[in-house]
């Protein structure tokens, strides 16, 4: 598991849950969605709950070419780990990331209505032959908790042969149709960490030290290392170049 995934796992399972008794009947409703998605696609569809960190998986006829079962079920985790060790790491990470601004352009606009857009991106299977099989990957929310957190999320997986020129992931609302593209959403990457964190983790990035950054920022060095604990905390990562590394790809700094 990458840090993106990480990140984006615990962004998604660490939400504020409320109880409620309709949980299990809208849970095994969204859990026949998936299925008859997966039958009427051929394709493979995901059911993740984020409050119980467990993902259900439907086969089609795509599912079973992979060596899928019908359905299977992990306990273990919301994300659908056998799926993505098919996918190349580049488009895995491309995917995570997408995932991350959806969740932060849907909560930094208020919208209430998170199951109105989708989230959809091109991938690609490895196939035994060696062979790269293009796939459409969509995300949807569909289960929003009256709190407004995302309780689950439908992944789905279908052939996509007819890919158009200069073909990138995007957002759409399934209501009017507007496409955001990712582009767009890479302003609420920065809401990530506070300005004092991007300041320390742009310092970083230069390779100062923490007695160099206090001295730049006029604080001092146990604060300075009180904000590196915390960028790595915040991005779910184990050390500076982690850090540095998730920084520079999600353009933080």
């Amino acid at each position: 598991m990458n840090e993106q995934e990480r990140m984006l796992k615990d962004l998604l399972t660490g939400q504020k849950f409320e109880e409620s008794d309709q949980l299990f009947q809208k849970l095994e409703e969204s859990k026949e969605m998936a299925r008859a998605y997966a039958v009427a696609s051929n394709g493979i569809a995901v059911l993740s709950d984020f409050y119980e960190n467990v993902s259900y998986i439907y086969s089609g006829l795509l599912g079973r070419t992979l060596g899928l079962d019908d359905f299977s079920k992990d306990a273990t985790s919301s994300f659908e780990q056998d799926i993505f060790d098919k996918i190349p790491s580049e488009e895995l990470l491309e995917r995570h990331i997408l995932e991350l601004r959806f969740y932060r352009f849907l909560e930094a606009n208020g919208i209430k209505d998170k199951s109105d857009y989708k989230m959809v991106s091109l991938i690609h299977f490895n196939q035994d032959n060696g062979f790269l099989m293009p796939v459409l990957h969509c995300t949807r929310y569909v289960r929003i908790l009256p709190g407004g957190s995302v309780w689950l999320g439908l992944c789905t997986y279908v052939p996509f042969t007819d890919i158009p020129q200069g073909f990138e992931g995007c957002i759409i609302n399934q209501r009017t149709g507007e496409t955001i593209r990712s582009q767009q959403c890479e302003q609420y990457d920065i809401q990530l960490l506070s300005v004092r964190q991007l300041e320390v983790l742009t310092l970083l990035a230069k390779g100062e030290g923490s007695k160099q950054i206090a001295e730049k920022l006029c604080i001092s060095v146990n604060t300075v290392s009180r904000h590196r604990q915390d960028i790595l905390i915040r991005l779910n990562v184990t050390n500076t170049a982690a850090a540095v590394k998730i920084g520079l790809r999600m353009h933080l700094i």
